[in-house]
């Protein structure tokens, strides 16, 4: 008995020690910064705006339809503008004469040129629709991971609740040892108990303040998941606005795991995504296909040039009369006059402006150019591409077997978190009445403190466990509620 009353004062004054500093630790950490009030939509909505993957899947969906606006413009002429400057010196052809001329000579050509295809084998037009369908997977995708970060943030919201609901609950066992503390000093006192039973409260009393300080610890660990999910500094305090949780009712689920699948497939962004993406397969294979489709466009150009070796040349005639000799006509003399033409040249530069308007020169046609041997390139793009299509068709199966799997695994555990918090709950109800009855006993000295601590501890973590099953068995049904587009709300 001596040994009993030197370790119990020993032991306590160790649990005090060691509750002590982890308080002090806590309220360290705790009290650095106000704590800001947090509900669980600003939760989502901070989640979702700082959540790194889903910058990144938003500028996926961005490159996608930058790839889509690029596609459908492939469908108009193009055009292009052509500008050259050239200079030549030394022995050169004339531009303009096309004579051989020893003058530096500068020359500018210019143009326009225009074409459009008018059938490539409905590549164009796949193409589009290709990009089309890659561009709603990606937004899928953006949808399926918010709705991913959506359920993370409820749960780790949920689990603040129930961490805080488990340190109320060891708050209130502090509470009662406490009281029972103070009776059982007075029965001391008295004499009509033993003092051992004083240190049996005692310890009861420290390893529910260690109980309280494992929970403070447990909701800054909660609060610490939800702000990492969020996205926010650690350091940042934050408290969550309480959500009435009430206890839930056991009944049975409305829906069958098979109306469950049914109803996720025909709306969930993952199947949807993945379906998308094999219709962006099959829209490749056509793409394929069409390499082996004559390519049929249409053209257009105008062109015109100007160069400093034009000149225009002037040519000026005039009539000469000279004395070209002497007749005799009946022995008189008379003078013969030539009449002669007379030419002379003279040249002056074709103005720059002039020659653009003078040298124009336009084209019209048609081109088809017919694949007939590209090292099989088509026939190996259609392979790869229906390869492709497979495979996109096998993740769309696997996809959905997942799913069907992850609902039947859902329905079951939530099925079994509903008995089991059944069974805790009839547990608890029993227990309490079984503490009352102790804690009757032994306020009137026929139950000794051993018995009587027995009987908290049971009842204690009876309650702990059923707060835990509470929460998980909600968890479980707004799971099965997430499959279904159900709001996750309580």
């Amino acid at each position: 008995m001596k040994f009993v009353k030197i370790l119990l004062p020993t032991l306590l004054l160790v649990n005090v020690f060691v509750q002590a500093q982890q308080t002090t630790a806590v309220s360290t950490s705790s009290n650095d910064s106000p704590s800001e009030k947090v509900g669980l939509q600003e939760a989502i909505d901070v989640a979702l705006r700082n959540n790194l993957s889903i910058r990144q899947s938003g500028l996926t969906v961005e490159n996608s339809l930058n790839t889509l606006d690029q596609s459908k413009w492939a469908r108009y002429p193009n055009l292009n503008g052509s500008f050259n400057l050239n200079l030549f010196s030394g022995r050169n052809i004339n531009p303009y004469t096309n004579g051989i001329i020893t003058n530096t000579v500068g020359s500018n050509n210019m143009g326009l040129s225009s074409g459009v295809t008018l059938f490539d084998g409905y590549q164009t037009r796949n193409n589009i629709a290709f990009n089309q369908t890659n561009l709603e997977a990606s937004r899928l995708d953006l949808q399926a991971m918010k709705n991913q970060v959506t359920l993370n943030v409820v749960v780790a919201y949920l689990n603040v609740l129930s961490q805080e609901d488990l340190l109320a609950i060891s708050q209130r066992q502090v509470d009662v040892s406490k009281i029972q503390l103070e009776r059982t000093q007075k029965q001391v006192n008295a004499g009509s108990v033993p003092e051992v039973n004083l240190y049996d409260i005692q310890a009861q009393l420290a390893n529910d303040e260690v109980q309280v300080v494992n929970a403070e610890n447990a909701i800054l660990s909660a609060k610490l998941t939800l702000r990492q999910l969020m996205n926010i500094p650690a350091d940042k305090n934050i408290d969550v606005v309480r959500i009435e949780v009430p206890n839930p009712n056991i009944q049975p689920y409305p829906n069958s795991p098979e109306e469950v699948y049914q109803i996720a497939q025909s709306f969930l962004a993952d199947v949807q995504a993945a379906d998308m993406r094999v219709k962006a397969a099959q829209k490749s294979v056509a793409i394929a296909k069409g390499l082996r489709s004559p390519v049929v466009t249409a053209f257009g150009n105008i062109n015109t040039s100007t160069t400093t070796a034009a000149e225009k040349v002037l040519v000026t005639q005039k009539i000469i009369e000279q004395e070209a000799g002497y007749v005799n006509v009946g022995g008189v003399r008379y003078p013969v006059i030539a009449v002669l033409p007379s030419t002379s040249t003279t040249s002056e530069k074709i103005g720059y402006f002039r020659q653009l308007g003078g040298n124009i020169n336009t084209s019209l046609g048609i081109s088809v150019r017919v694949p007939i041997f590209n090292g099989y390139n088509a026939k190996f793009r259609t392979t790869g591409a229906v390869i492709q299509q497979k495979q996109a068709e096998v993740q769309a199966e696997n996809v959905r077997l997942r799913l069907r799997q992850d609902i039947e695994q859902a329905y079951v555990n939530m099925s079994n978190s509903a008995k089991k918090y059944s069974a805790l709950s009839n547990q608890v109800r029993a227990l309490e009445e079984s503490f009352r009855a102790a804690e009757s006993k032994f306020n009137v000295g026929s139950l000794n403190s051993l018995d009587y601590s027995i009987s908290k501890t049971n009842l204690d973590r009876a309650r702990a466990n059923q707060i835990q099953a509470k929460y998980d068995y909600i968890f479980r049904i707004k799971i099965l509620d997430y499959y279904q587009n159900k709001p996750l709300n309580f």
